[in-house]
């Protein structure tokens, strides 16, 4: 079954068509007689429907053979009516014939015989040998694609892996300022905490004294005041120990600078009022929009991502979508590991939430959606603050 895709229609394909159908109109002008009239007409309007289809069509052989109708619709046009812009339809075919063939031999050949093809007509409808050159506008035209072509593969390979980069700088990042919170933590433990922990066995041991010796109260009771300022200080140091040893975590308030630092286009939208969440629901969410933000570099390389948080009353709502792989190009060919989106799932799920992965409903695209709870109480800031 042949599935259509919904897609954008850019300025330049835009462009490309009125230019396609004002040179119809002109060779319909020009034909000579009425059934010329009409023929031209004809093959004018398949020609413009043929490229119309052609950003439609999958799989791409039925793209090709769209191609050949535009080229053929052009070569027909020129020899009905020679004095009209057939040319325009058969130079339009031959600039996207090659994104509708696979590279290699069959590519080649295909280009060749549609400027020999070309070449010829016009060299017979204007009864010239000079008219063969023609053929080399075709040619031209057509290695210019695959020149383009050639310079936006390469282009999406690196927008991806600057996507993975990022990606990867970021998650080396964390673990340096993990491995330095270990560090002061080592450092605070095996110092600050055992130096007041010996602070406080002295100052007991001199309290154990002074009542042997039956001090009075105005000098045990600033030793006792002391050594409860030593046991306090022990259990905020082994408090601010775990602290430094817990991971860093960041929460919904850095996904902006996150969708700000993507290499490609990505929009970010947010509605509602902002409420409480949970710190490991926020990360959780973070890394969530993260990973959908990679994998769409990776297989949409080129598309516009975008990410919509919408806070409600229980819940807050996030969506990441693409608009699928732009028509005529190829995914990037960087891969992953295979296991991001179970991961993703896995880590939602954790913090008591959902979510769901699949096709963008009734378009090209996929669309990630994740569900999580609020924590209770009232409005306010969004929790979970990001480390620098």
């Amino acid at each position: 079954m042949v599935s259509v895709r919904r897609q954008p229609v850019s300025r330049r394909e835009a462009a490309g068509a009125a230019t396609v159908i004002a040179g119809g109109a002109f060779s319909v002008v020009a034909a000579s007689g009425t059934a010329a009239t009409i023929a031209v007409a004809v093959l004018a309007v398949c020609g413009e429907l043929a490229l119309f289809l052609r950003r439609r069509i999958v799989p791409a052989e039925l793209s090709a053979v769209a191609v050949a109708v535009v080229i053929g619709t052009g070569l027909a046009i020129t020899v009905v009516a020679p004095q009209g812009l057939g040319l325009i339809p058969v130079l339009a075919g031959a600039s996207v014939l090659p994104l509708s063939l696979p590279a290699g031999p069959s590519r080649g050949a295909a280009i060749a015989v549609v400027s020999v093809g070309f070449g010829v007509t016009i060299a017979a409808v204007s009864d010239s040998y000079a008219g063969l050159l023609a053929g080399t506008g075709a040619w031209f035209v057509a290695d210019r694609t695959v020149e383009h072509e050639a310079v936006q593969v390469e282009r999406d390979r690196a927008l991806a892996l600057l996507a993975e980069v990022e990606a990867s700088r970021h998650a080396v990042r964390e673990a340096a300022a993990g491995e330095e919170r270990n560090r002061i933590a080592r450092e605070m433990h095996d110092v600050l905490a055992h130096s007041l922990a010996g602070l406080s066995v002295q100052l007991q041991a001199i309290r154990a004294v002074a009542g042997r010796e039956g001090a009075p109260p105005a000098l045990t009771g600033p030793i006792d005041r002391a050594a409860q300022l030593a046991r306090d200080g022990v259990q905020e140091a082994r408090a601010a120990v775990g602290a430094l040893r817990a991971a860093p975590s960041y929460g919904v308030e850095a996904v902006e600078g996150l969708v700000a630092g993507f290499p490609g286009e990505a929009r970010l939208e947010v509605t509602g009022r902002p409420r409480p969440l949970a710190p490991e629901t926020g990360h959780a969410v973070y890394r969530a929009v993260q990973e959908a933000m990679t994998n769409a570099a990776r297989y949409a390389t080129g598309s516009t991502i975008e990410v919509r948080m919408a806070w409600e009353e229980r819940q807050l709502l996030v969506g990441v979508r693409d608009g699928g792989l732009p028509a005529g190009r190829r995914p990037s060919g960087v891969k992953g590991g295979g296991t991001g989106l179970r991961s993703m799932a896995e880590r939602i799920e954790a913090v008591g939430g959902t979510l769901a992965a699949g096709p963008e409903p009734g378009g090209a695209g996929w669309r990630i959606g994740v569900r999580v709870p609020v924590a209770p109480g009232g409005p306010g800031e969004a929790g979970g603050k990001a480390e620098k």
